[in-house]
């Protein structure tokens, strides 16, 4: 049984998975295999039964007449009903429950996010959106979270487009973290961390790499990882949910900028993108944002012992280098 363990030593919640790590291939030692997508048309039946697709509206649910589609995520450790949280001394744990579903976000495994049709990809955003704030209508849920995973050295084990979505009873370390530090300094000053931080950059510019009228993409002055970006929007809002459909098509077209600039400039490096929300609006503290992180580098001893990351790019230095990217890109089509 897959279960939640809460680090007694912090604001983590791990997954543990049994069922997991039996075989060379769980551990990343042997690569998985390479043939046609899972999740192509035509594979409709050996999948589960779909949540939501866009799709014409005469044709039939789990047919291959689709453009994109959410199904619950195939061999998903999480069972989605509600269930008590364990105590035993100092340990607490909870069997591993929750909402996770799969979004294949293109019929083509072979479309790339930069390519995708901005109009296409501004629809694959409102479906994340609307799987979040259904999500978040439970009221046991905590925490919401979409991820996208490009490239095996970032952990995709399908190249088919797609993102996972997923909703859970437990605070997620990360956010928290931030939404500490926010809470912190909305105290002191009374305004958001994050609009400030996003006022300061924007007068700088120093680590701007790409902006419109809604959404900004930077290089974060703490850059964990080379490369490192953010987009952020330029209005306060807590929660991705609450961002108004007449927004999507500018995030659509900076998040396809940023794609450009980092596949320009670094080769279509392996990339995660993490979603970091609210599951509602309505917190004066914290701001939501997309973070995309390039997996150029591996932790070594320094960081795993004194808990700092080690980034060998200056985040000034990558911001440039993408400002160039894309300035060349423009010039040569």
């Amino acid at each position: 049984m897959a279960v939640l363990r809460k680090d007694p030593f912090g604001p983590a919640w791990v997954l543990i998975l049994p069922e997991r790590g039996l075989e060379r291939s769980d551990f990343g030692s042997v690569a998985p295999p390479v043939g046609p997508s899972p999740y192509a048309p035509g594979n409709e039946e050996a999948l589960p039964p779909e949540i939501q697709a866009l799709r014409p509206s005469a044709a039939p649910a789990n047919g291959p007449d689709w453009r994109a589609r959410v199904l619950p995520a195939p061999g998903t450790p999480f069972v989605a009903r509600p269930v008590d949280e364990q105590v035993e001394g100092p340990y607490r744990w909870m069997q591993a429950c929750g909402r996770h579903e799969l979004l294949i976000e293109h019929r083509d495994p072979g479309m790339t996010l930069d390519r995708m049709p901005t109009a296409h990809l501004t629809d694959v955003l409102r479906l994340y959106r609307d799987r979040l704030v259904h999500l978040a209508d439970d009221p046991s849920i905590l925490h919401v979270q979409m991820t996208r995973t490009t490239g095996r050295a970032a952990g995709a084990l399908v190249d088919h487009p797609h993102g996972q979505v997923l909703a859970v009873p437990v605070r997620n370390r990360w956010v928290e973290e931030e939404a500490t530090a926010a809470a912190t300094h909305y105290q002191v000053t009374g305004t958001c961390l994050f609009c400030d931080v996003l006022a300061a950059e924007l007068r700088q510019r120093e680590r701007i790499v790409s902006a419109n009228a809604d959404f900004v993409a930077l290089a974060p002055y703490a850059a964990k990882t080379p490369f490192e970006t953010w987009i952020v929007p330029r209005a306060h809002q807590s929660a991705f949910a609450e961002v108004a459909a007449n927004r999507l098509p500018l995030l659509a077209e900076l998040l396809q900028t940023l794609t450009r600039a980092l596949n320009a400039a670094l080769d279509h490096p392996p990339t995660n993108m993490i979603l970091h929300t609210r599951p509602h609006n309505g917190d004066a503290h914290y701001h939501w944002h997309l973070e995309v992180l390039p997996r150029l580098t591996r932790q070594a001893g320094f960081d795993w012992a004194s808990g700092a990351y080690v980034n060998p790019t200056p985040p000034e230095d990558a911001a440039r280098f993408l400002r160039q990217a894309l300035a060349l890109n423009e010039v040569d089509p």
